[in-house]
């Protein structure tokens, strides 16, 4: 029995097939498939993962690493700056586990050098336009003074070099996302080069949900790391990276009240649940999710011209083209409401069920 309202539901066939295509284009592309976990932050749906073969991750902090280790995973990548407050748990982990961390300077680098007392692997992040993180891959001398540190260091590792290229969450179109994509392989694939010779077990690591979906051209890399494909949602489906059927996720919220006069109704359902992420519905105004129907199981394909127009901490406003459509609506109707951003989402729920009303717990919901 669903315990409170509202609660997210999961469409485990869409994730299946999700992580099927992702696993199917890493084998086809010759390339270690290490989703980021970031998204579902699940064990539950991590052992689908293990199912299809699949025995790395990518994880966003020394936390969720913890987490995973717990459930047998081994062989983990942390995919954040790492930081000398972050020693502690790094030698617990590396005792038991394959980790891997990334560095995004040497001033970074050289801020742990006394407090690492196991061996890890490291990379070093490059920057390759997302302006986050990371070094620029023009920086050749710095590159080559991280380089020269970490070999130097006997519980260092040096594993290559890893990137996100989160920019092409701000493109519109496939086409943007190629563009970014080929810039960002013809940048790993000249650093690759330059250090394979001396360092012929490096790796390239890449991975951004968009380049990951859309493209099919992966050359000069070794590694994928997409995380929000496992779900999808409104934002990947505004990019092209895939369809609205693919959404696996929604959020099942209670209408608590229609007003017909002024086309609007409200549900409980608000920042606390889906976060504050928007898109632009066709006629620019923001949305911070689409409406559709639930029969108690699934949802359905959302209701022409209805949109959530607005949330607050527990309160979403939906709004209707006309005062016709929001009579769709009545007080005590579920509705499903496909996020904008399923890894927020998510994380603000902490748990999820499928339509059996199974219970599956994330990292937030044991902390």
């Amino acid at each position: 029995m669903i315990p409170y309202y509202p609660y997210l539901l999961l469409n485990k066939e869409r994730c299946l097939n999700n992580i099927q295509r992702m696993v199917l284009k890493a084998r086809n592309n010759n390339l270690k498939f290490r989703p980021h976990f970031k998204t579902h932050q699940s064990i539950e749906v991590g052992e689908w993962f293990k199912q299809l073969g699949v025995n790395s991750c990518t994880v966003s902090s020394f936390t969720m690493a913890e987490y995973f280790a717990s459930a047998g995973w081994s062989d983990i990548t942390v995919a954040f700056p790492v930081s000398p407050f972050n020693s502690k748990i790094i030698n617990k982990l590396a005792q038991s586990t394959q980790l891997n961390i990334i560095t995004s300077s040497y001033k970074n680098l050289i801020s742990i050098d006394s407090l690492i007392h196991n061996k890890i692997g490291i990379y070093i992040e490059l920057d390759c336009g997302n302006a986050r993180s990371g070094v620029n891959p023009e920086n050749t001398r710095e590159i080559a003074l991280m380089v020269d540190h970490i070999k130097q260091n006997k519980f260092y590792l040096f594993k290559g070099f890893i990137t996100h290229s989160g920019q092409t969450y701000n493109t519109n179109s496939k086409q943007e996302v190629e563009a970014i994509h080929r810039k960002s392989m013809t940048i790993l694939s000249r650093i690759r080069t330059f250090w394979k010779e001396s360092n012929p077990e490096i790796h390239i690591s890449y991975g951004d949900t968009p380049s990951c979906s859309i493209s099919n051209d992966f050359w000069g890399i070794e590694e994928i790391r997409p995380g929000n494909f496992v779900f999808y949602d409104l934002i990947q489906a505004s990019i092209g990276s895939c369809t609205i059927d693919d959404i696996a996720i929604a959020l099942i919220c209670p209408v608590v009240d229609v007003y017909s006069e002024r086309g609007e109704a409200i549900i409980h359902g608000g920042a606390v649940h889906l976060s504050k992420d928007f898109t632009n519905n066709p006629d620019q105004a923001k949305s911070f999710g689409l409406i559709c129907p639930f029969d108690g199981k699934n949802w359905g394909s959302s209701y022409e011209g209805l949109w959530l127009k607005s949330i607050s901490q527990e309160h979403g406003l939906i709004a209707s083209n006309t005062n016709v459509e929001i009579s769709i609506l009545t007080p005590g109707q579920l509705v499903a409401i496909l996020p904008t951003h399923s890894c927020l989402t998510v994380d603000t729920m902490g748990e999820m069920f499928l339509s059996d009303e199974t219970s599956i717990s994330t990292m937030r919901k044991r902390l």
